[in-house]
Formats: C-alpha cells, sequence, structure tokens
C-alpha cells in the first residue's frame, strides 16, 4: 500500500501548475478586460458554500460579456486542468493498486444532491462508461454515500456480480470500495470509488488510503477554481480602476452616462440593464417634486424603457432604491400566480419571465437620503447575481457618484454663466454663441433660421401694481409658456432682457414662423395669474419676427431687425405679430427721427 503514496507527489505539482489559471493557448497573459466571475462552461463545481453561488449553467443572458471578454475560457481552461490531474492521478492508482477494473471520480452537478462523473480510468480499453450518468439519492449503490451516516461502502462479493450504474455495457462487479469527497465544512460533494472484476479485492486499507486520496482531490478541486475565480476579481478590479481613471478625465454628465453604460454592459451579465437619472434641482423649480427618466436600456424591451419618465412618488422597486439611497435586490418565484411588481410605475411593460432584479444606487454623496442615479439589473435567472457581483458594483456605483457629481457641478457652474436664474433660459450673451453656431450649419445646410423677438405688454403697470415678487411669476409663466410651443433640442430660448425673450426657430418658412410666433402669442393669453384679487392676472406679448435666409449672415442684425418688427407690433397696438420688412425700417428710422 505504500505505492499509493505515488499519485500525492503528483498532485503537489499540480497544485503549483492550477494555481496559474491561463488562457487557451497555454499562455499566462493577462486578459485585455474581464466580465462576471459567474459564467457558463459547463462547470458545476458546487463543493463549497462559498463556491456554490460562484458558477453558471449553460442558460445564456441577453448581454453576455464571457463571450467576448474571454471569462469563459478563464474557466474552461480551469475545468480542464482538473479533469486531466484528476484523470492523471486515476491513471497512476489504476496502475499500482491490484485487479482494478475502473476509478471514477463524482462531483456534484446542478446541485449538492446532484453527482456527475468528473474523471475516470479503466483498465479494460474497451470498458464503456456513461459520462452522462446522475447519481442522486436512491439511485443504485453509490447513491449510499449521500447519506451521512455511511463513510464509506466496502463490498468484497456483490452475490456473484452485480452491473454498476456507470456503466454502458454493464460487467459484472463483484467488488467496490468508495468514500465520500468532502469539503472543508464536511459537506458531501462527491465522490471516489474503484471496482473490480474480482472479489475481495479491497480491504479496509484500500478503503482509508482512498479517503486520503479523496481530501487530496477535494483540495486540487478546490484551490483551482478559487484561484481561477480570484483571478477573474483581481481582474475585474482592474477595470474598474481603468474606468476610474476615465470617469477623472471627463467633465461631461452624457459621457458618465455612457461609461456606466459601456462598464455594465462589458463586465456583468444582464437580460435587461437600465440606468434612471434624477433630473438635476435648480433654483427655479427647487420646490418642485424631483422627476427623471431612464437615460440608458440595453436587452429586453429596450424600446419599452427607453427616455421613459418617473417621478420620485412613483411605486417601482428602481424608483425605490433611488428615494431611500439603498439597493434593492429581489427574487421572484415562478409562479402563475405571482404578482408583478413594477420597476417604474404601474403602466409599464410587464415581463414575467424576469426572475431576478438588483437595482444598485449611484449617490453622489453616500449619506445623501436620495440619489441621483441608479443602476437596475434583471435576469431571467433566478440566482444569476452573487454577492461578489453586487459588492462589485457597488465598488464601481462609488466612483460613478462622485465622478457624476464632479461632472453636475461644472455643467452647473456652466449654466450659472449662460443661464438666467429666474427662468432657467439661456441669456443674452450665450444667445448669440448658439446663433452664430446655428448659422454655421444652417449655411453648411442652406436652411432658413427665424429670429422672434418679444415683449411682455405693459410690464411696468404689472410691477407697479402688484410688485415685483408677481412680476418673476409673470416672467417665469411666460417662459413655460414659450418653451412649450418651441422644438426641444432643436430650437433655442433665451430671455434677453427683463421682460423680452428671443426664440430661434431652426430650419423653418416663412408661414412656419409667424405660425409658430402666433402659437406663442395665443399661449400667453391663456396664461392666469392669481394676484389674490377676484379676477386673475392676464398678459400679453408683442413679437417682431425676422427671416435669416442662407444669404443673410449677420445674426447680430438678424436680432436687431426682429427688435425693429417688435417696435412696430408694439406701436401699432400691441398683441400681435409683425414681420419685419424694408418698410418697417423705414418706419423705424422716421420714428427714430434718424
Amino acid at each position: 500500500m505504500f505505492l499509493f503514496l505515488i499519485p500525492f507527489a503528483g498532485v503537489a505539482a499540480a497544485l503549483g501548475y492550477m494555481n496559474l489559471p491561463r488562457i487557451p493557448g497555454g499562455k499566462t497573459a493577462s486578459l485585455p478586460v474581464v466580465g462576471s466571475a459567474v459564467r457558463a462552461t459547463g462547470i458545476t463545481p458546487a463543493v463549497t458554500p462559498e463556491l456554490k453561488n460562484s458558477f453558471g449553467d449553460s442558460e445564456t443572458d441577453y448581454n453576455e460579456p464571457g463571450s467576448t471578454l474571454r471569462v469563459n475560457q478563464v474557466w474552461a481552461r480551469a475545468d480542464a486542468d482538473v479533469k486531466k490531474a484528476f484523470g492523471d492521478m486515476l491513471e497512476g492508482l489504476k496502475r499500482i493498486v491490484p485487479n482494478v477494473h475502473s476509478l471514477v471520480v463524482f462531483s456534484p452537478l446542478n446541485s449538492m444532491k446532484e453527482w456527475g462523473i468528473r474523471a475516470y480510468a479503466c483498465s479494460n480499453p474497451e470498458a464503456k462508461i456513461a459520462t452522462d450518468v446522475k447519481i442522486t439519492e436512491n439511485t443504485g449503490l453509490i447513491s449510499q454515500l449521500f447519506r451521512l451516516d455511511v463513510n464509506r461502502l466496502l463490498e468484497g462479493d456483490l452475490s456473484g456480480g452485480k452491473p454498476l450504474l456507470y456503466y454502458i455495457d454493464n460487467p459484472m462487479i463483484k467488488s467496490v470500495v468508495a468514500v465520500p469527497m468532502l469539503d472543508r465544512g464536511k459537506n458531501r460533494v462527491g465522490a471516489v470509488v474503484m471496482d473490480s472484476l474480482y472479489p475481495s479485492a479491497f480491504n479496509q486499507h484500500t478503503a482509508q488510503a482512498l479517503t486520503y486520496i479523496a481530501s487530496t482531490l477535494y483540495t486540487l478541486y478546490f484551490k483551482s477554481f478559487v484561484s481561477a475565480k480570484n483571478y477573474i476579481e483581481q481582474q475585474q478590479f482592474s477595470v474598474l480602476y481603468h474606468y476610474q481613471h476615465q470617469f477623472f478625465k471627463n467633465m461631461s454628465v452624457k459621457e458618465i452616462y455612457r461609461q456606466i453604460s459601456e462598464y455594465v454592459k462589458g463586465n456583468i451579465p444582464f437580460d435587461r440593464m437600465m440606468i434612471l437619472a434624477l433630473d438635476r434641482q435648480n433654483d427655479y423649480n427647487l420646490h418642485q417634486e424631483r422627476t427623471g427618466r431612464v437615460v440608458s436600456c440595453y436587452g429586453i424591451d429596450a424600446d419599452q424603457f427607453e427616455n421613459k419618465t418617473f417621478t420620485l412618488s412613483d411605486k417601482g422597486l428602481a424608483i425605490l432604491a433611488l428615494y431611500h439611497n439603498r439597493p434593492v435586490e429581489r427574487t421572484f418565484n415562478q409562479s402563475a400566480f405571482n404578482a408583478y411588481i413594477p420597476r417604474i410605475d404601474s403602466q409599464e411593460k410587464k415581463n414575467m419571465d424576469i426572475r431576478q432584479l438588483f437595482v444598485m444606487p449611484v449617490p453622489s454623496d453616500a449619506n445623501a437620503e436620495q440619489a441621483e442615479l441608479a443602476i437596475c439589473l434583471e435576469s431571467r435567472r433566478s440566482d444569476r447575481y452573487s454577492e461578489h457581483e453586487m459588492n462589485l458594483l457597488k465598488a464601481f456605483a462609488g466612483v460613478a457618484g462622485f465622478a457624476y457629481a464632479r461632472a453636475c457641478q461644472v455643467e452647473r457652474d456652466k449654466d450659472l454663466a449662460t443661464r438666467d436664474g429666474l427662468t432657467g433660459l439661456i441669456n443674452h450673451r450665450t444667445l448669440h454663441e448658439n446663433l452664430r453656431t446655428e448659422k454655421i450649419r444652417a449655411d453648411r445646410q442652406k436652411y432658413n433660421i427665424g429670429v422672434l423677438m418679444m415683449d411682455i405688454d405693459h410690464f411696468k403697470n404689472v410691477n407697479d401694481t402688484y410688485g415685483h415678487p408677481i412680476g418673476d411669476v409673470v416672467i417665469k409663466g411666460i417662459a413655460g409658456a414659450i418653451s412649450g410651443e418651441i422644438r426641444k433640442e432643436i430650437d433655442i430660448v433665451a430671455r434677453y432682457g427683463g421682460e423680452e425673450f428671443v426664440v430661434g426657430l431652426v430650419d423653418t418658412t416663412p408661414e412656419g414662423m409667424i405660425e409658430t410666433a402666433e402659437r406663442i402669442r395665443h399661449a400667453v393669453m391663456k396664461l392666469e395669474f392669481d394676484v389674490h384679487q377676484q379676477d386673475p392676472l392676464r398678459v400679453t406679448v408683442s413679437i417682431g419676427a425676422f427671416l435669416v435666409t442662407p444669404d443673410f449672415h449677420d445674426m447680430k442684425k438678424a436680432v436687431t431687425y426682429a427688435d425693429q418688427a417688435l417696435y412696430k407690433a408694439k406701436e401699432g397696438g400691441r398683441n400681435q405679430v409683425i414681420q419685419y420688412t424694408d418698410k418697417t425700417a423705414e418706419h423705424v428710422a422716421v420714428e427714430q427721427g434718424v
């Protein structure tokens, strides 16, 4: 039995070899980018509580970073190395133990209660082993090792021969010795089996030696996969450092959104991923309910959620994480009677195939009552997100939140210099910069720009009669009415002076310019302002219009011409739209004594 010690020398060398996971090709080169530690490769080493949630099954997510980021290859290499080391050890035992017919190592498949063949060796090269066999409780002789009161099997005379479950050709086995493979917590995580065609081929010493070998095999098994898992996690945090560096190179909020989306898609599996962002509060909407939108969505039903708006009073799970600045994790059962729990609100499209949700808030301040951003991940698997991935996303959220706060402050400072504090509209100086930029684009694409200059009629009387606070309310109300009648993200609107506003209509026609001006005039006429009297206050605006054609290039002069048309509108009775013409210029010149 001294010869049993020979395989242990091979194990020592194998452990050193296995502790350095390698990508296919035999090189020990670093991975460029590594994805999730939970991957599907056919590896199912649920051999310890620590590793139980660290390996995937064959189900594929909508987003599968391992398929492109080579994480699967790390696991596949670790799996192949374990199989080879096990196979070599079994071959060694086969050669030194007399009368052995086959040696088999079982390890868990999808759970601790289901074992499959990890490696085997046969003295008869023509013996046929069923490598897809599954051993569960009460499925034959070997299944007795699931019982806690059975520490080994030693059968020396199986009544003239007995077929075993893992054979295809069913040879008559007459002797069997088998021991459980135990993890560090003494949980049964597999078995090592030797059989023979001869009666009484094994004894107590054989069983004891096999127990030592089973312990060594488990150590090899555990070390290999822990090493691979640690290697992947180290690479993931290296990627996190890369994104930290990238975050602090840019000052743009939109770029922060893009980098968060890029990181998640590159490193964490999901069937749907959403990034939610609260709208930034300014002085002019400080007391309004916080609103937000889904700034990015990828995966299942993405078109139903992209740019979806919400308020903090909505009852979705993702909103809950934002509101309380705490992670939210939910696993949904598969019962047909299980009620759908909204992610954003009750109006969203429902998908009952989602089994797990994890929302990580991204706060600009860890102690803030509410988070400004949240990353929402969903999977059709109920066990997709392990503690490691949650911690990884938490570390990433800390970095992203700090970078987001910094980018918001930069843009806020820019807004202070470019926007009016009362209305939130761009100011006089920024208007001219934007008009010049838009004119360059218009010259290249050959379209018109309509310029509208408008003034609140009799605004001095409003201030004198009701006071400046009411005057500010009127100005804000009219700014909102103007903004509601133009194309957001396309047209330009500015507070030009005290009660003056300027609108730049991009790519318009003469008819379209006048139509928009009339819509604005009528929208203002419909406004009512509470002045604590029997009747509400109503106001009107006068509007001057000038059309900038491709052959006209002076945008400052265009604003001047619109102002001259405004003068004509006010002088002609107010609450009307006047378009600039050469006669308008002549009339204004006469009125001003030029």
